[in-house]
């Protein structure tokens, strides 16, 4: 079922207008251009045989499998492509330090794309967003990793640069996130060259992925009936936005799942929540719910092709 209608999302005091087929991206020339040859890159990726190894589903551990069975990644095609939209809301920490965070900024209203590839190609992935600071003021937000490098960039709508950064420090904390997003995308969870899973106990089990020589682990819970709830990491890093002596800081993250609906024949989450714990105290970083997810449509939304929305 597809929804052809505007749905007016009110987050923060600012309305955002969202329809699965409109643009939701950043909307600067001089970024636009520059995403969309990242796009096609991934698009380029996604051409490669497939990463994952579905033979070997009798040997994971048993919440994978009955993960794999919920979402119908056991029996569905494998994507090497894969994109949805979003909305939601988002802060930043401004200020803190190791122990926990003193001071961050209200919750901005966001909307935007995420595109994946994962074959034997390599991984990447593009998170393409526009965050509202308020009613007159908009930031273009794109993350990008791929093939072990990752480049973060954030520009004010009146032209002012806030982010510009990339670094091999941040790589693994990027290159987890391929992994966590990839919830969307089940199929993409399944074992092979680049994620391994190892049991737990009967209700978790532990990725350990890679990318090259990047290493990381995720511990994930699965209820009994088989949907992953929640996924957390030591590995990854938490960014500063402002003036403060390490703008990196180690924290444990914390990734909740929820609210899972049918996307073709695949059952995916469409709700997320990220949290920090540090040793003062949680901080929650994101909320978001998807709006459209689609599997091996190698193209951007604004291509006019449809978005299939949940049913």
């Amino acid at each position: 079922m597809k929804f052809h209608f505007s749905v007016f999302i009110f987050l923060g005091g600012v309305a955002l207008i969202s329809t699965p087929n409109a643009f939701a991206g950043v909307s600067r020339p001089e970024m636009r251009q520059r995403v969309d040859t990242e796009i096609n890159e991934l698009v380029r990726i996604a051409k490669a045989a497939p990463a994952v190894d579905a033979a070997t589903l009798a040997s994971l551990p048993a919440p994978v499998r009955r993960y794999l069975a919920y979402t119908g990644a056991d029996r569905a095609p494998v994507a090497r492509f894969s994109r949805f939209r979003f909305i939601g809301e988002v802060r930043l920490p401004i200020s803190g330090t190791a122990r926990g965070v003193t001071q961050a900024t209200p919750w901005m209203p966001t909307q935007g794309e995420q595109y994946m590839a994962l074959s034997a190609e390599g991984l990447g992935y593009v998170w393409d967003s526009t965050w509202q600071q308020g009613p007159d003021v908009s930031i273009d937000v794109r993350d990008l990793y791929t093939r072990g490098d990752t480049h973060i960039w954030a520009v004010r709508s009146d032209g002012r640069v806030l982010v510009d950064e990339r670094h091999d420090d941040i790589n693994r904390t990027y290159m987890i996130r391929f992994f966590a997003e990839a919830t969307q995308s089940p199929t993409m969870l399944l074992p092979g060259r680049n994620l391994q899973w190892e049991a737990v106990d009967e209700r978790r089990a532990r990725a350990k992925v890679r990318d090259g020589a990047l290493t990381a682990s995720m511990v994930c819970d699965f209820t009994d009936e088989g949907a992953l709830t929640r996924c957390e990491s030591d590995d990854r890093l938490l960014r500063f936005t402002g003036d403060v002596a390490q703008r990196w800081i180690p924290a444990r993250w914390v990734m909740k799942r929820g609210d899972y609906k049918s996307f073709g024949t695949l059952r995916v989450p469409t709700t997320m929540s990220v949290v920090w714990q540090l040793p003062d105290g949680e901080f929650e970083q994101v909320r978001s719910t998807t709006q459209a997810l689609d599997f091996d449509v190698p193209e951007p939304y604004r291509s006019n092709s449809s978005a299939a929305t949940p049913r």
